[in-house]
């Protein structure tokens, strides 16, 4: 199970196993005591090396959760801040930005589009932001494969 938590990803990036993470209070599934559990890592989109996130472990559920920045999504690399500035500037200019990979940008482009039909429906009549808004407030990943649209 995946923990978000409010991090610096270049911080954490500098300071390696010496970032002083904050242990959440109890086990997010059942509620017992978390002990830590070492590291694992992780890439992100605006670092050349991985970075190492914190495991931890609960005796009473023996499941693993792993800390992770909650300005990324689980499996995301890039931030959702630049996911979604991609989406606006698409929408706004019809062109991929030229300082990024064009391969993720289409890929994010093509699934918003699929859940935008999936879970708002053809006739939806807003535009892509509009719509990685709305999937956003449902607690749905706009740009997932998953096809679900959250809770709304």
């Amino acid at each position: 199970m995946v923990i978000p938590v409010d991090i610096d990803v270049n911080l954490l990036a500098a300071l390696g196993k010496g970032f002083s993470w904050e242990k959440p209070a109890c086990c997010p599934k059942c509620g017992g005591r978390l002990w830590w559990h070492g590291f694992v890592p992780a890439y992100f989109s605006c670092l050349a090396l991985a970075v190492l996130l914190r495991r931890l472990f609960c005796p009473h559920c023996h499941s693993v959760h792993r800390l992770r920045p909650s300005s990324h999504w689980r499996r995301f690399q890039s931030p959702i801040s630049v996911i979604s500035q991609i989406i606006a500037h698409r929408q706004e200019n019809g062109r991929w930005r030229p300082d990024l990979p064009r391969a993720p940008q289409r890929q994010w482009w093509r699934r918003l589009a699929t859940k935008v039909q999936l879970c708002l429906g053809l006739s939806f009549a807003g535009t892509f932001p509009d719509a990685f808004l709305i999937l956003m407030n449902r607690g749905a990943i706009p740009v997932s494969s998953v096809m679900e649209c959250g809770d709304g």
